[in-house]
């Protein structure tokens, strides 16, 4: 087990592809519900809080730190920028600006800062067009060995 600031991880002697995010438990009042990350657009930093935006334009509290959901999300999502990581069926568009930066057009996205830094042009590109591919409108299928780890975490923790 790792512990690392707020998380708790398991680790496992097989080598295997690390478990990845399926869902997210977020607020709204008072109510604390699941939400499939698939269906999350993006994520957003603001006063100090962290907002999770749905596909159905719903604006969610979450209670993690953009820096613990940008190690633990699929490759779906991107961090844009310090404030913002997206996901790519969020994007409808994109244009150069200056300084060689990339304004996105996401569904939304209506007045945030939905600008890739200069520093990062090079691997959004190359992330959209080879490595977006976890959250798609589809789940994605967990291999034997990672289902039957995780049940067995279910089913030691209680």
């Amino acid at each position: 087990m790792v512990i690392d600031g707020n998380c708790v991880r398991e680790t496992h002697d097989l080598k295997e592809e690390p478990l990845v995010l399926k869902n997210i438990i977020v607020s709204k009042g008072l109510k604390q519900l699941i939400i499939p990350i698939r269906e999350i657009f993006y994520f957003f930093h603001e006063n100090k809080n962290v907002f999770a935006v749905t596909s159905d334009n719903e604006v969610y509290f979450c209670e993690l730190g953009l820096s613990v959901i940008e190690k633990e999300m699929c490759s779906g999502f991107f961090r844009i920028n310090r404030q913002i990581i997206i996901n790519h069926r969020a994007i409808k568009s994109f244009s150069y600006i200056e300084n060689n930066k990339i304004a996105l057009n996401v569904w939304y996205g209506e007045g945030r800062n939905m600008i890739v830094g200069k520093n990062k042009v090079a691997s959004f590109k190359k992330w959209i067009m080879f490595d977006c591919s976890c959250a798609s409108a589809e789940p994605i299928e967990m291999p034997q060995q990672q289902v039957r780890n995780t049940l067995l975490r279910k089913v030691h923790s209680t």
